[in-house]
């Protein structure tokens, strides 16, 4: 009995050593100069209801990866949207053949093209367009709009008010989730010093210690001013995954010190984790968008080009 103890104590010791020089050696090798492969592509597919002159959402899974809105059980929540009289364009930015495999410097540009190209089908109204997202793609959501001044609305659901790192392993979290004109966004980064949270499994606490970094979490503050439209957030109380009501308090007391022009609201979930502002607010969203975003646009003469 005693050799199968020591026998299995030595498996267990190399397992360790080995995990312990993947983990330390692996980033080591990275060449952050190098682009991902498949930079710069992204996975679109267009759903349109009846009639003409559709707004466009845009959806944007989170750090799951893969395109989320095209999935069987993500159907019925479309359908919400189409039944209203919105076109949705799902995108998966990531985790899928022939894009990005990991959340690491994804292009913005690539994305924003996208939904260019997807504006030309004649049946949709080029001066509506929202995007909207779920925890990683709520990030994505605000950051592309605070770019990009032709969209003009936003609905962020357990969203972040900073870019963070990408959570790639081979980038050992020091790379930007996001890239605009080829370079890389300012970033929290992610950083040894969380390591022990996430082994713990307590992933809020590793973002609530990577965001202590004061200087690198205000140079990475997302200009939500510069949105050229209504923006609703949703925010879940107990959020699990990131601090997302916290985060989201921030996105609107920046909105207010900055004077913003255009509608928001913050929904904060009582006892809500991180997928229920993903999953139970489409109604609330819905309304949001039908009276806050539909006038503005339909109003607006500005034209993506």
């Amino acid at each position: 009995m005693l050799k199968i103890v020591k026998y299995f104590s030595f498996i267990v010791l190399i397992i360790l050593i080995l995990l312990v020089g993947f983990v330390f050696i692996t980033p080591m090798t990275f060449d952050s100069s190098t682009p991902p492969l498949n930079y710069g592509k992204v996975d679109a597919e267009l759903f349109l209801g009846e009639g003409k002159e559709q707004a466009l959402l845009v959806y944007f899974g989170g750090s799951e990866g893969g395109n989320s809105m095209t999935k069987p059980h993500n159907i019925k929540e479309r359908q919400q949207y189409i039944d209203q009289g919105y076109a949705m364009l799902a995108v998966g930015y990531f985790g899928m053949e022939g894009i990005p495999q990991e959340l690491d410097r994804i292009s913005l540009d690539a994305i924003y093209n996208e939904i260019v190209l997807t504006l030309n089908n004649p049946r949709l109204n080029s001066n509506c367009v929202a995007v909207m997202g779920g925890s990683k793609g709520a990030e994505l959501a605000l950051t592309l709009a605070s770019k990009y001044t032709q969209i003009n609305g936003v609905v962020s659901l357990a969203g972040s008010h900073v870019v963070f790192a990408g959570p790639s392993f081979f980038a050992d979290g020091k790379t930007s989730s996001f890239m605009f004109n080829d370079q890389e966004l300012p970033h929290v980064p992610l950083t040894l010093n969380i390591l022990p949270s996430v082994l713990m499994g307590d992933l809020r606490r590793a973002h609530e210690i990577a965001l202590e970094d004061i200087d690198a979490a205000e140079a990475a503050r997302i200009k939500v001013e510069d949105i050229n439209g209504p923006i609703l957030l949703v925010s879940g109380e107990k959020d699990h995954i990131w601090p997302s009501q916290e985060m989201s308090v921030e996105v609107i007391e920046r909105l207010k010190t900055k004077g913003f022009p255009h509608p928001f609201k913050h929904i904060a979930v009582p006892n809500g984790n991180h997928f229920q502002p993903q999953n139970d607010f489409h109604p609330e969203v819905i309304k949001f968008l039908n009276e806050k975003f539909l006038p503005y646009c339909h109003a607006s003469y500005q034209t993506i080009t």
